[in-house]
């Protein structure tokens, strides 16, 4: 399956794995046992707290990443988790046992695992190409949902009496990560990346609003520090119209995936009546909503688990607006059927459904990902596409609030105006990567360069004007820069 892949890939998939394992186990955990520390309440203001931090070290991360390189932040930041970690495991030891210093080192732990994942997203593009990410992005999406079941497995049976047994593998665990980072990973950030904080301010600032941010002497330049600089390279990209449009469509599709775990699951507890779900001879299962609500998520992880692998052969006939627009759809039908319906029958199928649909979109969609983002600031774009997850949890749990005030037949149609909003906006950014792909064809002389970008993705290109040749010219790119008109650049003129 991954044949042929750069090897920095490999590795980082299954780094990701271990990284994600290690969220499933921990996370679920520490809130239990924040819980019983310092009851409900407590425990709910420190999780926010934790995700404030994960969030502000997430766009740290980002900025890192693209001036100080891939490596080099993956590096120090898992020797930090490591550190973190042990100092986790020594503070729910045998020997000594502290929440105070408990939850200072998970903060730590979930800060250093924040910085990290911008830069790994970000070099999984750096080296790969548009004909190579949907199997890359197929396999990873297979592994997380696998550390998802190995993990909330693992921490279900070993929490009673082995807290402690579980922080020493974590801290293990973490240690093989840097381990291989520090000996195996290469760098991959292109050359075009500033390597100080004002090369990347003036870089990821003009790419959008032109060279004279960031000009020598001025705000943006290395003598103002990191924090101008790093909000300046992040403005750039909230203002790039043909990103804005992909992430807000992928965060409302996330917004419809994460219904199931938060306002389906509570109203299968509340409305679903106690019912036989099989009767077969000596054989029969009566079940609750709790017990209907764990079957869902159980078949929804084992669908994809089993064929995830296989999504690039089974929908290859597709093209990439059909596998996405599709599998938007086929999603948020299933979410639609799961939002009102009390048959046990039909719940199964709906969650079958919407899991294929999410094996046919996901990938694909992380392959358009890579097309979108600016290859200059790759890890800034990848620390704001991080950002929908957390803006996903919170719409799942305001979903659960207005639940109790709406019928659910009204929480099915919100499903599916999230769904069409999603879709219409997907398919506007694949026809802008189709224009600039057009463009970037078509033959064009040095002095139409720019002006004659697409209208679609020229918010872009007419926002960066530069010398003649300057991109094309002292850019040498990385595997992942490869390719004909359906690279990555190809959503923007400005982009060669």
């Amino acid at each position: 399956m991954l044949k042929g892949i750069h090897p920095n890939i490999k590795l980082r998939i299954g780094i990701g794995f271990v990284q994600r394992l290690l969220d499933m186990m921990l996370i679920p955990l520490m809130i239990i046992h924040f819980s019983g520390l310092y009851g409900p309440a407590t425990a709910g203001l420190m999780t926010v707290v934790a995700a404030g931090v994960a969030i502000a070290c997430t766009f740290l991360g980002g900025y890192l990443s693209d001036v100080r390189g891939r490596r080099r932040t993956m590096l120090v930041s898992e020797v930090g988790c490591f550190v973190a970690a042990v100092c986790l495991a020594l503070a729910n030891s045998p020997w000594w046992e502290s929440g105070i210093a408990t939850y200072i080192f998970y903060l730590v732990n979930t800060a250093l695992i924040s910085v990290v994942r911008p830069a790994s997203d970000a070099m999984i593009i750096d080296v790969s190409t548009p004909e190579t990410r949907p199997r890359i992005y197929a396999v990873n999406y297979w592994a997380t949902n696998v550390a998802f079941v190995v993990g909330s497995l693992l921490a279900g049976f070993l929490y009673g009496g082995h807290f402690f047994l579980i922080l020493a593998a974590a801290a293990v665990l973490s240690g093989g990560v840097a381990v291989v980072t520090w000996r195996w990973i290469s760098e991959t950030r292109p050359a075009t990346a500033g390597t100080t904080a004002e090369t990347t301010a003036e870089t990821a600032t003009g790419a959008a609003t032109g060279a004279a941010a960031g000009t020598a002497g001025g705000p943006g330049t290395g003598r103002t520090g990191w924090l101008l600089p790093l909000l300046r390279g992040y403005a750039a990209v909230l203002r790039d119209r043909v990103f804005a449009r992909f992430f807000l469509s992928i965060l409302l599709f996330t917004c419809i995936q994460v219904q199931l775990a938060n306002y389906i699951g509570v109203r299968l507890s509340q409305e679903f009546p106690p019912q036989r779900l099989f009767d077969v001879g000596p054989w029969a299962l009566d079940v609750d909503g709790v017990n209907m609500f764990g079957i869902l998520r159980a078949i929804s992880t084992f669908v994809v688990v089993c064929l995830a692998l296989s999504a690039t052969t089974i929908f290859r006939r597709l093209t990439d607006g059909q596998r996405i627009g599709g599998g938007t759809i086929v999603v948020t039908a299933g979410y639609m059927v799961l939002a009102v319906s009390n048959d046990p029958g039909v719940l199964i199928t709906a969650t079958v459904v919407f899991a294929l649909g999410e094996i046919m979109t996901s990938p694909t969609r992380q392959a358009l990902l890579a097309d979108v983002v600016h290859p200059d600031a790759r890890s800034m774009y990848m620390a704001v596409y991080q950002l929908q997850f957390r803006l996903a949890a919170v719409a799942g749990s305001l979903c659960v609030t207005l639940g109790t005030f709406v019928p659910p037949a009204a929480m099915s149609v919100l499903y599916g105006v999230f769904g069409a909003a999603s879709c219409l906006l997907i398919l506007s950014v694949l026809r802008a990567r189709a224009a600039g792909a057009r463009a970037e064809a078509a033959p064009r002389t040095e002095d139409d360069q720019v002006e004659t970008a697409p209208d679609e993705t020229g918010d872009r290109a007419e926002a960066a004007p530069q010398a003649d040749g300057d991109r094309t010219a002292a850019a040498p790119h990385t595997a992942g820069d490869a390719g004909g008109p359906h690279t990555r650049h190809a959503t923007s003129g400005s982009r060669r």
